[in-house]
Formats: structure tokens, C-alpha cells, sequence
């Protein structure tokens, strides 16, 4: 009997790279929503839909344990719902869909969670999801019936069913707005009185404008309008911008941008809602998938406004300069999101700029040899001129996320004074404790008393903040590098206050040490003191980084030798005002300095580029690549596969480049 051949075995399937990156990510932020969403649920801090209130009195209440257990499992099948969307139908050009989504879902259910509205960022993300499910292509439930869930949940999404009726999809919209109508009757029906007293606070300004409400209609009223010219101004506002995203959403579906889409008509919904809590705003990431900008290095900044107005909170943009800052920052979502919806010029996939990318930056040598160094690819070490906008947000939002970690660091008193015994010995054994002599002649002048003091409240944002904008202006190449010098520094300081709380001398008991001549020594009471900001935060002196770094990056940008000798001298004036004013020891002031010089290392172990470079064939690289005419004309930046698009044709022809020693030469001004 002759052999039988072996039939060939059906090859195993291995899910792709991009699905096992997404699935991790998935079960990743799962395993961190499910605790931090089932440890902060309480009632809702804004005034849920009559559904959900309905539902959650049939299950208890809001403290009952069955409602927290219904709202965990909608929360997370809302985080994974948003990442199986995107999945399956991705924008255009977005890697691993899957993966975002889900971590996208569950960053803004963390950020609400973060702000004290864990309830209300469990029916805004469900909302969202279900309006999803409902407006993606190959996603579609059943005849609106997840677009009408989410409608009762928040009537504002109600643009959705006008877009469906505007794509001749009729059906679809009445059958969502009948269950709509149908689910809020019976929760109105069920609970009359209580729904009749949700709907009443719309009209009282002491509860609608309040921090809980980041709405368009709160921020009017915080504007002091009342009455008929507030209706009036809200109804023009919601029917003008609700009409331009309905059309923007129809010009961006027929462009195959569906998430775009979808989220430009969410944002207007958010400006159209009387209340809008912070999950409402999960519509920006949605909308942060559309292209702006017409150099590279303004594409990112569409997205970082996005993310940053959607996920943090409106006191963290607040630089606290009243009135007008103020009051433009803290309502920043509202006024967002309406940008999103009726302003921002979203690029087609038509459009020769939707495929600009970033020209590879050159590198200057490997740091210490490494050929795997630095760490940072090519495309993302630009060395032309940011985007001042991005700037401006980085810094403000740095700062707050800073004073936030410096003020939230425990108050470890006992152990703070301990440290400070322990530092003021090592300067006794050094023989370098000056403290005592500076302060005590200081407090005899009272005229130096106060310029220190004004000095100190004033000038170490005051300097950094010069020297950032000089650079920007003047120097640009040498922007990026010294910005990240300074975040760097920054951030390695956090760690500090919160690794070794340090008490400063004059808070330190038995060494006389003060900042004021009135009342004894040791006379601060020590745990008040720090109601307001964390006086215990002495190691590393940021007073004396943000000094050393102004100079250092003054020096590396420029020749000028009395120009080095101010810069010089603003670290030293620095370090003999905090030592005056008893505010820092000497050894914080070289922790300072070290700080700077690890942000100096971790600047050069990521770009590969130093502070200092005066390489000439770099400054001519350098020059040519952030956009600089070149010896054969305007750049030409890649628009597609063997296609590029001159942006520059208009302008007519261009000077030849100086060559690297007149670069070099003509640096500095």
C-alpha cells in the first residue's frame, strides 16, 4: 500500500504587531482605571440627566454598592469600546488606533477622576462612546440606538441626529431622537419634582457658573450677562456654531476623515450644552486627529492644545494675573472647543501639506562614541524655531504641573529640620557657613532687607523668562537646547523636594537666622507656614539653577565679553540674596548647579548637542536645514513618495547661502 502524503497543517495565526500593542495598552490602562474609578465613585458633583439619576435611585442611590459596581463596568467597557472603535476604522495615519483609543478613554476618565467628578466622567465617556458606535463607518448599531442613549444622557449631542438627517440617513436620526425623547418622559415622569429642580438651577448664577460647569453658558455668566441678553447671545452663539460644524462634519466625512468629523460636531455640542463637565471635553482628542499648520514643526501643535485643555484642569493654564488672563485661561475649554468646531482650518487628504513631515535634523557626533546615541531619532531633534504658541503653553503648563508637585510634597517637618542640622554641619566642617554673618548684616540694613526680599519674590522668574524670549527671538538654534536644559533641571529638583525635604535657615530653630527684623528668631511657627506654598522645599535652590542656567545659556549664545560679565553676575547676585534672606543654605545653591549640569547631560545624551558648540560645518548644517535659503534655491519639503511641493515659489529667487565660515563669523549680533 503506497505511503499517503501528509496533508499540509494550517499555519497558526499571529495577531500582528500593531494588535498585540494595542490589546497590552488595553489591559494596561483597564488594570489602572478599575481601582482609581471604584475608589473615588460618590454622587455626582454636576447635575446628571434625569436617565441617569432614574437608574441610579432604582439601584440605591449613588453610594449604594450595585450603582458603583454598574458605573465601574460602564467605565470600562466605555475605555474598551473606544479602543475596538478605532481599531476599526483608524484615521488616517495614526499608528497602533487601537492603542490610542483606549488610552485615550482612559486618560480623560483618569483626569476626571483627578478632579473630583469620577460620576460625571462615567456618563460623559459613555456618552461619547455610544455617539461613536453610532457616527463611525462599520460600527453602526442597530437603528440609532446607542446615538439615542446617549442623547438622553446628554441632550446637547442632539447635533448628531441633525448630521445623520443632513447625510440622508432620516431614519436613523428619528429613531434617536425618539428613544431620547422616550427615556427622558419616563425619567421625568418617574421624578418630577427632582428633574424640575435639576432644570431650575440652569437659571441661578450662584450654582450654573460655578467651577464644576466649564461651559460656554458659564463662562457668559461669569462675563455678568443676565436675562434676555444672555438667551440671546447663547442662542446666536449655538445656532452659528453648531450650523458651521454641521457643515465641516459633512466636508470631512466625504473626505474619509470620520473621527474628525465626529468630533468637530461633539466640540460644537459642548458649546451648545448649558453644562458641560470635564469628560464633555473627550471630544477635543477626538478632533485632535485633524492636520494643521504649514510647517512640520506646527503640526504638534494642535494635538498639545487638545490633550492639554481636555485632560488638565483650567487652574493649571491660570497664572493667577488678574483680571483678564484669568478669566481668557480659565475658560480656555469652552473657547477651545468652539475653535475646534467652527474655526480651525483642518487640512484634506487632498491637500499637498497633509503629508509634510519633518526633514531629519543633522547630528553633530555620537555621544561618547556610542553609535546607539543619541537617543532621540532623527526627526524628532528639530533645531529651527518652534511654534511660539507651543512654547508658551509649554511653559505655563510646566510651571503649574511644578508648583503643583512642590506643593503637594509631604510636609515632613521633623525630618526637614533634621536635614538642615545635618546640612549646616557640613558647612561647619567645610568652614563655608556664612549664613549667620550675611543675614545678620542684612537685617541691620534695612534698605538691603527689602530689595532682597523684592528680589527674591521677583526676579527668578523674571530672569529665565527674559533669557527664554531673548533666545527665541535671536537665537533659535540654540532655543531647544537650552529649553531643555532648563525643564530637565526642573523636573530632577521635584524629585529632590521629595526625596529630601530641607528646612531653610530660617526656619531652622537655634540658629537665629531670619528674614525680617521684627519679632525673635525662631519665632515662625513651622506648620503654618506652609498653608500656602511648601517651605520645605530648599534642596536644590531652583532660585540658584534658574540663575546659573540664564547664565550658562547666555555665554553659549553669544561673544560678547560684557555681556558674559552680566550674566556672570545675576547667579552671584542670586546666591548672595537667598543666602541674605535666610531662605537657602550654600550647599542648596550647588545642588542647584548640579541640577543644571545633569540637565546639561541628559540634553546631550538625548540630541547628541551641547550647550556650547562651535563647530562651523554644524552652524552651516544646521543653517540649511531649518529653512534657510540654499545655494539651489527655497527648500523644497516632501510632500509624498517622489513628489514635493515648493512653498516658497511666490517669493522669487533667493540670495546664495553664506558659506560656513561666514556663518560662523555672523552668528552673533
Amino acid at each position: 500500500m503506497p505511503p499517503v502524503p501528509a496533508l499540509p497543517l494550517p499555519r497558526p495565526r499571529v495577531p500582528s504587531a500593531a494588535r498585540l500593542v494595542a490589546a497590552a495598552t488595553t489591559l494596561i490602562v483597564l488594570a489602572v482605571c478599575a481601582p482609581v474609578t471604584w475608589n473615588t465613585l460618590a454622587e455626582p458633583v454636576g447635575r446628571p440627566s434625569p436617565v441617569a439619576d432614574l437608574a441610579a435611585t432604582g439601584l440605591g442611590g449613588w453610594y449604594a454598592i450595585g450603582t458603583r459596581a454598574v458605573l465601574l463596568a460602564v467605565a470600562l467597557a466605555s475605555v474598551l469600546a473606544a479602543g475596538l472603535l478605532l481599531a476599526r476604522d483608524p484615521p488616517p495615519g495614526l499608528p497602533h488606533p487601537g492603542a490610542v483609543g483606549s488610552t485615550a478613554a482612559g486618560a480623560l476618565l483618569l483626569s476626571a477622576d483627578l478632579r473630583g467628578q469620577p460620576v460625571d466622567a462615567v456618563l460623559g465617556l459613555a456618552a461619547v462612546t455610544l455617539a461613536l458606535a453610532e457616527m463611525l463607518p462599520r460600527t453602526r448599531p442597530p437603528e440609532g440606538l446607542a446615538l439615542g442613549t446617549a442623547i438622553a444622557l446628554e441632550p446637547a449631542l442632539a447635533l448628531f441626529a441633525v448630521l445623520l438627517v443632513c447625510r440622508r440617513d432620516r431614519r436613523r436620526a428619528l429613531n434617536a431622537l425618539v428613544l431620547a425623547l422616550a427615556l427622558n418622559t419616563a425619567a421625568w415622569a418617574a421624578r418630577p419634582l427632582e428633574t424640575a429642580r435639576g432644570w431650575r438651577q440652569l437659571i441661578d448664577p450662584l450654582l450654573a457658573v460655578g467651577p464644576d460647569n466649564q461651559s460656554a453658558y458659564g463662562l457668559l455668566l461669569r462675563l455678568g450677562l443676565r436675562g434676555p441678553l444672555l438667551a440671546a447671545v447663547c442662542l446666536a452663539a449655538a445656532v452659528l456654531v453648531g450650523t458651521l460644524a454641521i457643515r465641516r462634519g459633512l466636508a470631512y466625512t466625504a473626505d474619509g476623515q470620520h473621527l474628525l468629523a465626529t468630533g468637530v460636531v461633539g466640540c460644537a455640542a459642548v458649546v451648545v450644552s448649558p453644562l458641560t463637565g470635564p469628560a464633555a471635553f473627550g471630544w477635543l482628542l477626538a478632533a485632535a486627529v485633524g492636520r494643521l499648520g504649514r510647517r512640520p514643526e506646527d503640526r504638534a501643535l494642535w494635538p498639545v492644545v487638545a490633550v492639554t485643555v481636555a485632560l488638565l484642569s483650567s487652574s493649571m493654564l491660570d497664572p493667577q494675573i488678574e483680571p483678564v488672563t484669568t478669566f481668557l485661561l480659565r475658560g480656555a475649554a469652552p473657547l477651545t472647543a468652539a475653535a475646534a468646531a467652527a474655526l480651525l482650518s483642518f487640512r484634506s487628504t487632498t491637500d499637498p501639506l497633509w503629508t509634510l513631515h519633518r526633514t531629519p535634523a543633522p547630528t553633530p557626533h555620537h555621544p561618547f562614541g556610542r553609535r546607539r546615541l543619541p537617543l532621540l531619532p532623527a526627526t524628532l531633534r528639530p533645531v529651527s524655531r518652534p511654534n511660539l504658541l507651543m512654547e508658551l503653553l509649554f511653559i505655563q503648563v510646566g510651571y503649574g504641573i511644578y508648583t503643583k508637585i512642590r506643593n503637594a510634597a509631604p510636609n515632613r517637618i521633623e525630618a526637614a529640620v533634621e536635614h538642615a542640622r545635618d546640612i549646616y554641619g557640613v558647612e561647619r566642617f567645610l568652614r563655608i557657613d556664612v549664613e549667620r554673618a550675611v543675614n545678620g548684616w542684612v537685617l541691620h540694613t534695612r534698605g538691603m532687607l527689602d530689595l532682597s526680599l523684592q528680589y527674591y519674590k521677583t526676579f527668578h522668574l523674571i530672569g529665565p523668562l527674559a533669557v527664554l524670549g531673548w533666545l527665541y527671538l535671536r537665537h533659535p538654534r540654540r532655543y531647544r537646547t537650552s529649553r531643555t536644559v532648563l525643564f530637565t533641571a526642573t523636573g530632577l529638583a521635584l524629585l529632590g523636594f521629595w526625596g529630601y525635604p530641607l528646612a531653610p535657615p530660617r526656619l531652622t530653630p537655634g540658629l537665629g537666622l531670619r528674614d525680617s527684623p521684627f519679632g525673635g528668631p525662631d519665632g515662625s511657627p513651622l506648620g503654618a507656614l506652609t498653608a500656602l506654598t511648601n517651605q520645605f522645599a530648599a534642596m536644590p535652590s531652583l532660585h540658584c539653577a534658574w540663575a546659573f542656567w540664564c547664565a550658562a545659556a547666555v555665554i553659549a549664545a553669544t561673544r560678547r565679553r560684557w555681556v558674559w560679565a552680566v550674566a556672570v553676575v545675576y547667579p552671584l547676585l542670586t546666591l548672595f540674596v537667598v543666602v541674605a534672606t535666610a531662605n537657602h543654605w550654600l550647599l542648596d545653591a550647588v545642588g542647584g548647579v548640579a541640577v543644571v549640569l545633569a540637565g546639561c547631560l541628559f540634553q546631550y545624551v538625548l540630541t547628541g548637542r551641547r550647550m556650547v558648540d562651535r563647530s562651523p560645518v554644524l552652524a552651516a548644517r544646521v543653517r540649511a536645514w531649518s529653512g534657510r535659503p540654499r545655494p539651489g534655491g527655497h527648500p523644497t519639503p516632501t510632500v509624498g513618495p517622489g513628489t514635493s511641493v515648493d512653498l516658497n515659489r511666490a517669493r522669487g529667487p533667493a540670495p546664495p547661502a553664506p558659506s560656513a565660515e561666514h556663518v560662523e563669523r555672523r552668528r552673533d549680533p
